[in-house]
């Protein structure tokens, strides 16, 4: 979350439009800048964006995956684990070594299910010449992401001065990930990175984009509570109209059983027994449907996950959870709405007159 990115804007836009075309780039000179003249900021992870390229292993298979290139600290700053082999080291990167790292399933993708340490792979980027890289790392899954470039295990990972000098032929650097300390303010710390790069390309920061990914998450968190806001609205509403239903359905037990409740009254039994005879039918229903409830939500949130990773693929598996604390909150949900519709049904048959109820004719 403690993190920036630092995208390189091509072209000014006004109304669809493109004014100019901005001439800055990032550099290498630049990443060190930052991590020495940013106080807050702990360190740069430069990369150069994923490109979608044609990968073809030994056999002659082609696949086609995403490629990015990226420095020995990538690893470090996503916080992903290796899972065979080894990252890029320094020399990898001062060397522009052909290697490359391949995500989980980029490596089942080329591979199957064999080992793929030690094979070389032809990489092949829009129209630079093939490039033979031999894999040197797995990583462990990491599973998707909301980003916009959705999953990291079938990336395929190279060194950045090999992105930049042998495939995609772009020899400076296209983004910047800024990792700042956590109580720093963002806006600081955007303005001090801004300073050092106007300082350092003629006064100008027209080609810096940036997204906070901190700030992102808030609005997803916003969106989230206004989210459970309206469906606790949905439910309570629900509830109530359940109530209602559960309410009329007694009175209307009441009205069918008015010849029972005038017999049982006059053979003895008190007004507390005709409560409670009505009551515990009321709560009955209730503790019933809300069972009933229990296993049809079960089973419709299993399909709704299923139809979530074919509709939205940002996991492979959308997990189902059945807590028990929350079955015995809506067990004990469902008993108080079955007392609270069921007190007026349940106190209007235990106050029939024995007499008028073997009266009527229903």
């Amino acid at each position: 979350v403690n993190q920036i990115q630092f995208w390189t804007r091509f072209a000014i836009w006004r109304r669809s439009r493109i004014l100019r075309y901005t001439t800055e780039r990032y550099k290498f000179e630049d990443v060190h800048a930052i991590e020495a003249e940013c106080p807050d900021v702990t360190f740069v992870l430069p990369k150069n964006d994923r490109y979608y390229g044609t990968l073809t292993n030994r056999q002659g298979s082609k696949v086609h995956l995403p490629v990015e290139g990226v420095t020995a600290d990538y690893d470090r700053g996503l916080r992903w684990q290796i899972q065979q082999g080894r990252f890029f080291s320094q020399n990898d990167i001062n060397t522009a070594a052909q290697v490359c790292v391949l995500g989980a399933e980029a490596a089942i993708d080329l591979f199957g299910q064999g080992s793929a340490l030690g094979h070389e792979v032809k990489i092949k980027l829009r129209r630079q010449p093939p490039v033979r890289c031999r894999v040197v790392g797995i990583m462990a899954p990491k599973g998707r992401s909301l980003h916009r470039y959705g999953s990291l295990d079938d990336i395929v990972c190279v060194p950045l001065t090999t992105h930049q000098q042998r495939l995609s032929g772009r020899r400076y650097i296209e983004r910047m990930v800024i990792f700042f300390e956590e109580e720093a303010e963002i806006d600081n710390v955007i303005e001090s990175v801004r300073e050092v790069l106007r300082k350092r390309h003629r006064g100008t920061d027209d080609f810096v984009g940036y997204w906070i990914p901190r700030r992102s998450l808030h609005r997803l968190n916003h969106i989230e509570s206004v989210i459970k806001i309206a469906l606790g609205g949905i439910a309570s509403f629900s509830l109530f109209v359940s109530g209602i239903s559960i309410m009329n359905i007694c009175l209307v037990s009441v009205g069918e059983k008015t010849r029972e409740i005038g017999l049982r009254k006059s053979v003895g039994a008190r007004r507390r027994d005709i409560f409670w005879q009505f009551l515990t039918e009321s709560i009955s229903l209730c503790v019933c449907g809300g069972i009933l409830g229990i296993g049809l939500g079960h089973l419709s949130a299993h399909g709704m996950a299923a139809l979530a990773v074919k509709l939205v693929p940002i996991v492979p598996k959308w997990p189902v959870v059945l807590s028990l604390p929350w079955i015995l909150i809506s067990v004990c949900l469902s008993t108080v709405i079955g007392v609270g519709f069921g007190l007026y049904p349940a106190m209007r048959a235990s106050r029939l007159s024995p007499i008028d109820a073997l009266r009527s004719d229903i």
